[in-house]
């Protein structure tokens, strides 16, 4: 019977349609208005209408919620729906706005009879085609779904204002508090939510919208506390089952935070009993265990069920997720030791989850932050960042604080790296080789059991000793050896991701063909010459042998110094990055101290007076002043001294650097009018005045370049080279150097000369002391095998009384050195230089360069120190080879 009522009325409403009416808008009368409304209605905004819920039905069936993560309470807050529904909700604005525009009636209305018999109410409006009310409404919505909150904002407020339905206007002033809440407006959101009167008992729809708006406010600013209970009251009139698990399961997580342990398990409870996805039951499971409190709930039962759950294959995507909670639960029982185990594990579960691999880093992180140990939260922050998700709300923030760590941690590596070399060098010699062969030992061992080889991330790790807890003990490692410490080879994975992303494990990953490669080893046999198969380096990197662990020592004092260098440099920014980075003066006052009392005579002490006088200044003020009395007194002409005594310091300082940039200018107008003497002139008073000056490597190149226009290229190169050797790390010594390689390119003698007066300086001529024989090969790929071999045959076939001795060596990857030593005199050795014939005796395919000379036993070590065998060249043919043989 009621459907037949319906027909009636359907039908009755299309003969009104029909009616022979005028349909213009300009016309206001129960008629125009009836026939305007209902094409209104069943038309456009029913379009209109179905477009945006297609739209919002489209970001349901699409958005994933990550539940290891806090919920959010509307899905459409994520900026990912955007491009989900934008198509849809484009629609939903063309129809309204056409609605708006074409069925608006705005004229007052019209009666047959007197005006005095159409009521206020209809008189005072200022629209009068009821849905023209909902389409703004309808605009405001899709606008806010597209995230286009800026105009959104004046149509809901439009809604608020001028809407005749009141139930428009309560809908349009939640919708406009939620773009206050999106756009951090919070307490303009509560006053407008505080306002709106939501009673009545046909408001449930309303009151729905209102709670949940509430809630997401609250959160939204991280009071989880008080969006408990609007968030409660919610789910009260709220309808739909993925809604109400969504907002049980985030209601749960809301308790946790808040402490309300209890009240959170029994809401995860309630979300396996809605019975959700397979999914959101088990991470539903998977949070009781993060949940439960200690003192009242049975954790050996929940163990029990989380390790069921282990063994469950429905859950072999989720490993990860349980080791995680496996670590919450121990961490909760004070089982730490188990707790970080479980956290590693997690971390290295072949799981795709990117999201839980940077929970469970942060996790270590925080953990290890909080002991503290700067060094493991360093890399667990930095490892939490790189899997982290961009669009987290806590990115930036662990982002920052990672970058912050990592300018301390970096400065603390050095530290312990370099003690850790230096303690090992140290040693005697029977103590360091039984330490570096126990070493060996263990990695072969490793390997012969079949274990992992965690000694792939060597090079990324970058440091080859154990750092200073090694043989302090303080903090226990996972394993005797760095490479067997799961913290620092994290810290060598996330620099090999940064470096080459985040790569699948196969074999040649580098190689775009990622076939299998054979390299033939060089043939000791005379038919095989092809020098370049031979991988020369390969003594570099052996890891099994000795010379690997030795070749970063500090053995000698010229490389201890340097050592301690770079430790002195390391405290000092160590120091100010705890003070800068981390607000953390009790650290970096300790850290400079350190570089004080132990490298009291150090170039860098000043500074670190003055750095821990600002750094106490705001705390502890009589301390700052000690530091500040130090520095005056034990250091008063440098200019850390000079800004703390002179308070118009800077004001000088300014003024200097005004005449340096004015005089620079002179001389530089003086160049651009080919003025050169002047430039010489005005260029040689700069660096006498300015010689510390910024200006200075620029007065000097701006006088090389003078020299060149009224001098040769002899002249201009060696002013050139005068900036090279007093300002090596300026652009201007960069510029030089390109000029000069031109210049040798061009005139190659001038270079030449430049070498042999340089040779002069370093090498010493004399033949009383012992020489070798050295042939020099320009290619480090060479066959060096088969070179020395070379050389041996032609000493056994022509010196077969003489016990002569031939070593090959690969200097620095950069050439190999052939030396033949065991010459009774000097006389007998230049005999063996001038009958050598290289090209006639070492076998030579490829046309690579050689060369041969006789050095002393002085000069060989200068060469193994320059690194520049040419060099020496030059100095043995002007000061050896014209001497006699006998």
């Amino acid at each position: 019977m009621p459907a037949v009522k319906a027909s009636y009325r359907y039908i009755l409403l299309l003969g009104l349609i029909l009616l022979p009416v005028n349909c213009s808008v300009e016309k206001n009368t129960g008629a125009t208005r009836l026939y305007h409304g209902i094409t209104a209605r069943y038309n456009i905004y029913f379009n209109g209408n179905e477009s945006f819920k297609a739209g919002v039905l489209k970001i349901s069936g699409q958005y994933k919620d990550d539940y290891g993560d806090l919920l959010k309470v509307f899905e459409f807050s994520d900026p990912s729906v955007v491009s989900v529904c934008r198509s849809d909700m484009e629609t939903a604005i063309q129809k309204a706005s056409k609605l708006i525009s074409l069925k608006s009636i705005t004229s007052k209305p019209q009666s047959k009879n007197k005006e005095s018999e159409i009521s206020a109410d209809l008189l005072n409006r200022k629209e009068y085609n009821e849905w023209v009310d909902d389409s703004y409404l309808l605009i405001g919505k899709a606008r806010f779904y597209k995230h286009e909150f800026a105009e959104a904002e004046p149509v809901f407020i439009h809604s608020i204002n001028e809407a005749n339905d009141p139930m428009i206007r309560k809908e349009a002033s939640v919708w406009l508090s939620r773009v206050y809440n999106e756009t951090g407006k919070y307490s303009e959101a509560l006053r407008l939510l505080n306002d709106l009167d939501i009673s009545g008992k046909r408001q449930k729809p309303l009151k729905a919208m209102y709670y949940t708006t509430l809630a997401d406010n609250y959160i939204k600013q991280k009071k989880y506390s008080e969006a408990i209970e609007p968030l409660k009251t919610s789910l009260k009139y709220l309808s739909g089952k993925r809604t109400r698990y969504r907002l049980t399961y985030l209601l749960a997580q809301l308790n946790g935070l808040a402490g309300n342990s209890s009240e959170a398990l029994s809401l995860y409870r309630d979300v396996v009993r809605l019975n959700p996805p397979y999914d959101v039951e088990f991470n539903a499971r998977i949070n009781i265990a993060g949940v439960f409190d200690p003192d009242s709930d049975n954790p050996k039962a929940i163990r029990r069920e989380l390790e069921k759950m282990l063994k469950n294959s429905k859950n072999k995507d989720y490993l990860d997720q349980i080791y995680f909670a496996l670590a919450n639960l121990m961490m909760k029982e004070g089982n730490e030791k188990e707790a970080l185990a479980y956290f590693r594990k997690s971390v290295s579960s072949s799981s795709g989850n990117r999201a839980q691999k940077g929970r469970s880093y942060l996790a270590l992180a925080d953990h290890y932050l909080a002991k503290p140990d700067f060094i493991n939260a360093g890399r667990f922050y930095d490892s939490t960042v790189f899997f982290l998700n961009e669009k987290n709300p806590d990115y930036l923030a662990l982002k920052t604080k990672a970058q912050n760590l990592g300018a301390v941690v970096s400065q603390l590596i050095i530290i312990q790296t370099e003690d850790s070399l230096q303690k090992v060098a140290a040693m005697s010699e029977n103590e360091r080789n039984t330490f570096i062969n126990s070493i060996i030992n263990d990695i072969i061992k490793a390997e012969s059991e079949g274990r992992k080889s965690q000694y792939a991330d060597r090079f990324n790790l970058g440091q080859y000793y154990e750092n200073e807890m090694r043989f302090q003990e303080n903090i226990a490692q996972e394993g005797k050896w760095y490479f067997y410490n799961q913290s620092a080879l994290t810290f060598g994975r996330t620099e090999f991701r940064r470096r080459y992303g985040d790569r699948a494990l196969e074999d040649n990953w580098r190689r775009a063909n990622r076939s299998s490669i054979s390299v033939m080893p060089a043939a000791d046999n005379a038919g095989q010459t092809n020098g370049k198969e031979t991988d020369t380096s390969k003594a570099v990197v052996d890891y099994k042998k000795p010379e690997f662990y030795l070749k970063n020592l500090p053995l000698n004092d010229s490389l201890l110094a340097l050592s301690n260098e770079k430790i002195a440099n390391a405290y000092l920014n160590a120091g100010q990055a705890f003070a800068e980075k981390l607000s953390d003066t009790g650290r970096a006052t300790e850290l400079l101290e350190k570089l004080i009392t132990r490298y009291p005579s150090h170039e860098l002490v000043p500074e670190a007076l003055y750095s821990l006088y600002n750094i106490n200044r705001s705390e502890n003020n009589s301390i700052s002043e000690t530091y500040r009395q130090r520095l005056l007194e034990k250091y008063p002409q440098t200019e850390f001294s000079k800004i703390l005594s002179d308070p118009d310091y800077y004001k000088k300082k300014l003024e200097e650097i005004r005449i340096a940039e004015n005089l620079y200018e002179q001389a530089y107008n003086a160049y651009s009018g080919e003025n050169f003497s002047a430039v010489i002139s005005l260029c040689n008073e700069g660096l006498e005045k300015h010689g510390q000056n910024n200006l200075a490597p620029k007065f000097q190149l701006l006088r090389a370049y003078a020299v060149a226009r009224i001098s040769d290229e002899r002249a201009f190169r060696e002013e050139l080279a005068k900036i090279t050797k007093q300002w090596p790390s300026t652009e201007e010594s960069r510029k030089a150097l390109q000029i000069m390689a031109f210049l040798d390119q061009k005139l190659p003698e001038l270079k030449i000369e430049e070498e042999t007066i340089i040779a002069k300086e370093i090498f010493k001529a004399d033949t009383t002391l012992t020489h070798v024989f050295s042939l020099i090969i320009a290619d480090p790929a060479f066959n060096i095998n088969q070179a020395t071999f070379d050389v041996i045959s032609y000493n056994i076939d022509n010196f077969t009384n003489q016990n002569f001795r031939t070593e090959g060596t690969l200097i620095d990857n950069n050439f190999i050195m052939i030396n033949v030593s065991g010459f009774r005199n000097f006389s007998q050795a230049m005999k063996y230089y001038r009958s050598f014939r290289t090209d006639q005796l070492v076998r030579n395919p490829s046309g690579v360069r050689m060369f041969t000379y006789l050095i002393s036993s002085d000069n060989l070590k200068l060469i193994n120190k320059e690194n520049n065998p040419e060099r020496y060249l030059l100095f043995f043919r002007e000061n050896y080879i014209n001497l006699p043989s006998e």
